[in-house]
């Protein structure tokens, strides 16, 4: 029903992806209001005109879908690389404020029992005075 089995697959031409959705109107003096010279994009659609009637179009569009479709890839693989580093750099910094909450801890345990004993041995000595 929505499969589209039996549609031709439409040609896609480099000039027809390289063309804007809206293209620019021409003006009189060559330059738009605000100071463009479409003399670059005339040469970029006159130079995708001819690379259509070239018997290569074919293989040059398939060539530009590949290095599109590999520069993804790697943006991908670099985001992923750069999630990993975060992901890690996370790890170290919880292990590092667990030890650091494990020496606080063992320094507070430590100066407990040094109080509490200094406690005890002043108990003592005034049980001796006594």
């Amino acid at each position: 029903m929505f499969g589209g089995a039996g549609r031709k697959k439409k040609e896609e031409s480099l000039s027809s992806a390289m063309s804007p959705d809206n293209p620019p109107s021409k003006n009189a003096g060559g330059a738009s209001v605000t100071g463009f010279d479409p003399e670059g994009l005339e040469r970029a659609a006159k130079a995708a005109r001819e690379l259509d009637s070239s018997r290569n179009a074919a293989s040059a569009i398939e060539l530009i879908k590949t290095q599109e479709a590999t520069k993804q890839h790697e943006a991908a693989a670099k985001r992923s690389e750069m999630e990993a580093y975060t992901q890690q750099m996370r790890q170290q910094n919880i292990a590092a404020e667990a030890e650091e909450a494990r020496k606080t801890l063992d320094a507070q345990t430590q100066h407990d029992k040094q109080r509490s004993d200094y406690k005890d041995n002043l108990e003592r000595k005034r049980q001796i005075d006594m």
